[in-house]
């Protein structure tokens, strides 16, 4: 048995140094054709250090690396939009919504950004208008966007605090490159100091808007900028979103477009004072006059295709025919609020042309 035990481990020991030997001749065979392929002598191997890159190197390489991007990119990356210079803040609309943004969609923004709150108000604003939003969230982010994406946005919204690179950074590296010089840039800050806006202005900045963001203001920057996107099927789009369906009314007046506008006319002549008079018939209880006005005005609502006030004064009206009238105490604010909205609609659509 001690025999058996002794063949066993004679046994292995041949093995493993038949595999040891093998394994070393291989690893020499792989080191001499390397040697000879290469032409290195074996030094070179156990010498090399890695290759270190000066500052002033990196940022040459960078320069070069941009130079060369562009130049490939150069029949995609011309602009044909000229910008508007503002050398001030815009005004703001105060009868704006977030449905009014509709007529931009198909514009593509980027916004450059550091702030999560203020980034959610913009998206909020505009995630139902078609527009399409890219975030940066600092300078830097924004300049390798406008490569990525190969310049293919129609604004720029820089904020000036920033970290990474702050907007003065970016702004004026974004107008050093001549295939962005066209693309306009509004800057959105909580500076309101003249020394301030002149150096934003001056690095190229065509204009800005002031925190906190308001809508009307941001309105008029995009009209300003993204004008060229609005269309009649855009505007149509718009208005509906505030309850006027004008395909359904020009329908309902077989098409005849000058017949349905006089009795849009007319309805904002018969109905703009109930805004103010309607909630004071609603707590002063004058069912009979309410249900005499929701009677009339509900046919007139469906001709015209407004349909969201057509809803809401076929509930009053049942509300008073059923004399429920402690239930009516929800459309003193409903009520003018959705006329209001609909005579914005009408004299939006009116004015068109």
């Amino acid at each position: 048995m001690l025999y058996l035990y002794l063949l066993i481990f004679i046994l292995i020991f041949i093995i493993v140094i038949t595999y040891l030997y093998f394994t070393s001749k291989l690893i020499e065979q792989k080191a001499y054709y390397e040697k000879k392929l290469f032409n290195l002598p074996e030094k070179t191997f156990k010498e090399a250090k890695p290759i270190v890159i000066s500052k002033k190197q990196k940022e040459k390489l960078h320069i070069i690396e941009n130079k060369s991007l562009t130049e490939n990119l150069s029949p995609l990356l011309e602009k044909k939009i000229t910008p508007k210079k503002y050398e001030h803040t815009f005004r703001e609309n105060k009868n704006i919504t977030s449905a009014d943004f509709i007529i931009f969609k198909g514009s593509k923004i980027l916004l450059v950004e550091d702030n999560f709150i203020n980034q959610k108000i913009f998206i909020s604003i505009l995630n139902k208008s078609g527009i399409k939003i890219i975030l940066a969230n600092n300078g830097q982010e924004a300049i390798d966007l406008l490569f990525n994406y190969r310049n293919s946005f129609d604004l720029i919204l820089m904020d000036i605090n920033m970290p990474v690179m702050d907007g003065y950074e970016a702004t004026k590296r974004i107008r050093d490159n001549h295939y962005f010089k066209d693309t306009p840039i509004v800057a959105f800050t909580a500076f309101t100091q003249g020394k301030e806006i002149n150096k934003m202005l001056k690095l190229g900045v065509d204009s800005y808007i002031t925190k906190p963001l308001k809508v009307g203001q941001l309105y008029m920057v995009l009209s300003t900028y993204l004008g060229t996107y609005t269309a009649e099927i855009s505007l149509f789009e718009s208005i509906k979103t505030e309850g006027l369906d004008i395909k359904y009314g020009l329908t309902m007046a077989n098409d005849d477009e000058d017949g349905y506008k006089q009795s849009l006319r007319e309805f904002v002549v018969l109905y703009k004072n109930m805004i103010e008079t309607m909630p004071k018939w609603i707590e002063a209880k004058e069912s009979d006059r309410i249900l005499f006005v929701c009677t009339n005005m509900g046919d007139i609502l469906k001709y015209i295709g407004a349909y969201e006030l057509q809803d809401i004064v076929f509930r009053m009206k049942k509300i008073y025919i059923y004399k429920t009238e402690h239930r009516a105490i929800e459309f003193i604010e409903i009520f003018p609020e959705k006329l209001e909205r609909l005579i914005h609609a009408i004299e939006r659509y009116l004015s068109h042309r």
